[in-house]
């Protein structure tokens, strides 16, 4: 049985939420315990990947007037809209994920325990590639909630949150987003490329699920699962962390 810490952070600002994660993966550097850590956000808010450039895809001027903060990640992938979520991160080396050396990447065996999860909750969730009509509706997108890759998570073939990475030869930390509800009204007021037709090929808890848990019952089913696949035992109670 491996021993990871477990951070739950009150709702943060982008700015707070994304600076934690980047000290939670340079402590694994130092330390080597692995870090499970939830969190949420207090208000809605845009992460945008290590490499990209946002304003070809937010109105940042629109953002900075009505408060919406706008914030890299120290991982890769597409931007995030973030509200009414919860999200979790994680710190490991791939060993405890069960990730086999000469692999570069094993998002089947990483990100079993969201399939876990979601399965706790009476929901069917699969990875995009195994869904009909993948081939069809598989394209990348600057927006995360817009792109369908293979090793997206989806309910009935439509897609449900997102994930990213960063590595070394050290370490594999992963985030990412579980989504009870999203306004895509208020999203599309700052990204205006957000297709028209998103409710069709992106779902969330709200519309697969007649009542949604409170999120303390989420993060509670969520940390079950995250233990349960990979043989974790946590070092001591939840506690919080500031950057």
């Amino acid at each position: 049985m491996k021993t990871f810490r477990l951070i739950c952070s009150p709702p943060g600002s982008a700015k707070y939420n994304m600076a934690l994660d980047e000290k939670i993966f340079s402590r694994y550097l130092e330390d080597g315990i692995g870090v499970l850590r939830l969190y949420r956000w207090q208000s809605p808010s845009f992460t945008y990947g290590f490499s990209q450039m946002p304003t070809s895809q937010i109105n940042l001027g629109a953002c900075a007037t009505d408060g919406v903060e706008v914030v890299k990640r120290i991982t890769g992938g597409g931007i995030l809209f973030h509200d009414d979520e919860i999200t979790y991160s994680f710190v490991c080396n791939k060993s405890d994920v069960g990730e086999a050396q000469g692999v570069f990447v094993d998002y089947r065996n990483i990100c079993k325990f969201l399939l876990r999860f979601y399965e706790s909750l009476g929901l069917t969730a699969a990875f995009a590639l195994e869904a009909l009509g993948f081939r069809d509706r598989c394209a990348p997108h600057e927006l995360c909630c817009a792109a369908h890759e293979k090793y997206d998570i989806v309910i009935g073939a439509k897609k449900i949150g997102g994930n990213a990475q960063k590595r070394n030869r050290q370490a594999i930390f992963q985030h990412g987003s579980i989504p009870c509800s999203v306004n895509w009204d208020f999203v599309r007021k700052y990204a205006d490329s957000l297709p028209k037709d998103i409710s069709t090929n992106v779902t969330t808890l709200s519309d697969e699920l007649r009542v949604v848990p409170q999120k303390d019952i989420l993060e509670e089913k969520l940390i079950d699962a995250f233990a349960q696949t990979f043989d974790v035992n946590f070092l001591d109670n939840c506690h919080c962390e500031a950057p």
